[in-house]
């Protein structure tokens, strides 16, 4: 993180800072009062089960310089000598504030990247490919929200040369937050999906809430939509700013000609201003080459080369949870277990389908935030799995009830164990694996299937 004088908050922010401001400055913000360390910033808020202006004290302690506080839980927090309260009427805003004007301090391009499905893999491919040629900042983990995008912002340092950021939302106006904070300059929509739909109310509501990262673009900037995507392409027309298609389809200008699979490894043939490149990364999936011409596209507009863009995307590693592969003695695992929608259901079950050798073992559980359109969803995926090579399907939770459903209807021979909850799953889980299977494991986060992943690894 850059330095920040405690004066600089005072002038940036509305509010009023309690204690001596003398020479004192921040070197990092954090919302998470474990994390605190000498020069600290701590961001207290009130949360559903915990008020963290309790932990306020124990921050000064552990070398905090400075906390934010909101005005009706200031009075009777104690200022040791030294260090500093802000106190205005709500803290997180004030963070969002701050790491606005953190951003603007920042003559960097900052790429946005969100969409319903696949964000953080693209993110990671992005950020890979950028990293060729620049030194290249990328949202750890999955910090994309109202208090994640304001800390992952923080963490720009001053010698990086590009940051990718990812934004999520599931309501109106979240997206006009995170890029009224980011100001992209590059703006990336991976698909529409039907995630979050339960709050959006239809598809149309997701590009609307999606595109809301534009009210911050203008011509000087570009946007980079999957072209595949109906949605998109469609949208794409009535843009007023520069745009690029992405996919396998004809009216992509960035365009996947052939690509294939040789063990782990990713290739891609790819068209782009009437040139030809052959790019390469270990992952699995046609799913991927998605993120690889995103990464392409995007290297080639900041003005990195082919080589450092082959020699970028190559490095690729996903985040945790995102097909993550792991073999032991008896399996292998394809760990798809942080998120899950049909369309990336679906993609996941591609690359099972795609394995060489091995019983092919579906372990699917609820997907969330699909509200009326949940049955549907859920039977799409187990039709899906029926039609596809899956040989055994374990299902796990109220909803993924219907996935088994669907696809005992499709193909009533297919092996079927569909489980009330995770536990229970758990309890039978070995008993219905063999040695050499190949198990995808995916669910909504909440599901927390990744401790399937773990106990089977």
């Amino acid at each position: 993180m850059i330095r920040l004088s405690c004066e600089e908050i005072v002038k940036v922010l509305q509010g009023e800072m309690r204690g001596n401001l003398q020479d004192q400055s921040v070197t990092s913000v954090v919302i998470d009062s474990r994390k605190v360390t000498e020069g600290a910033l701590f961001v207290a808020m009130k949360g559903e089960r915990v008020d963290s202006h309790r932990f306020i004290p124990d921050c000064y302690e552990k070398g905090a310089v400075c906390c934010f506080a909101a005005a009706d839980c200031a009075d009777d927090i104690a200022i040791p000598e030294g260090k500093l309260l802000f106190v205005t009427e709500d803290p997180v805003k004030a963070m969002g504030d701050l790491a606005a004007y953190y951003r603007s301090k920042l003559n960097i391009p900052i790429v946005a990247v969100t969409g319903s499905v696949g964000k953080t893999s693209a993110k990671d491919m992005i950020a890979a490919a950028l990293s060729g040629g620049l030194k290249t900042f990328k949202t750890p983990g999955n910090l994309n929200n109202q208090f994640g995008l304001p800390l992952a912002v923080f963490q720009i340092e001053e010698d990086t040369q590009a940051a990718v950021l990812e934004m999520g939302m599931n309501h109106f106006g979240e997206i006009r937050y995170l890029a009224n904070i980011a100001q992209p300059d590059v703006g990336v929509i991976t698909n529409i999906g039907v995630s979050h739909i339960e709050f959006l109310g239809s598809q149309q509501g997701i590009l609307q809430a999606k595109t809301e990262m534009l009210e911050f673009m203008d011509e000087k900037d570009c946007m980079f939509l999957c072209g595949d995507d109906e949605l998109l392409h469609g949208f794409s027309k009535t843009m007023n700013i520069p745009v690029v298609l992405y996919g396998f389809e004809e009216q992509c200008g960035l365009r996947a000609v052939a690509w294939g699979q040789e063990g782990m490894k990713l290739w891609a043939d790819v068209s782009c201003e009437g040139k030809m490149v052959h790019l390469e990364a270990e992952t699995l999936g046609r799913h991927m080459v998605y993120s690889m011409l995103a990464g392409y596209g995007i290297g080639k507009k900041l003005g990195l080369s082919d080589e450092e863009l082959q020699r970028g995307i190559a490095s690729f590693v996903p985040t945790a949870m995102r097909m993550n592969i792991y073999e032991n003695e008896k399996y292998k695992v394809l760990d798809d277990s942080y998120n899950a929608s049909p369309a990336s259901m679906k993609a996941a079950i591609d690359v099972l389908k795609n394995q060489p050798q091995g019983r092919k073992v579906a372990i699917l559980g609820d997907m969330f935030e699909m509200g009326f359109y949940s049955e549907k969803g859920h039977r799409e995926v187990g039709a899906y799995a029926a039609e596809n090579g899956v040989d055994l399907l374990i299902t796990g939770g109220k909803d993924a009830q219907y996935i088994a459903e669907e696809a005992a209807a499709v193909n009533p021979s297919m092996e079927i164990h569909s489980f009330e909850n995770l536990e229970v799953l758990k309890n039978n889980l070995f008993s219905l694996l063999h040695t050499g299977d190949i198990i995808l494991v995916k669910a909504s986060r909440g599901m927390a299937f990744d401790t399937i992943s773990q106990m089977i690894k």
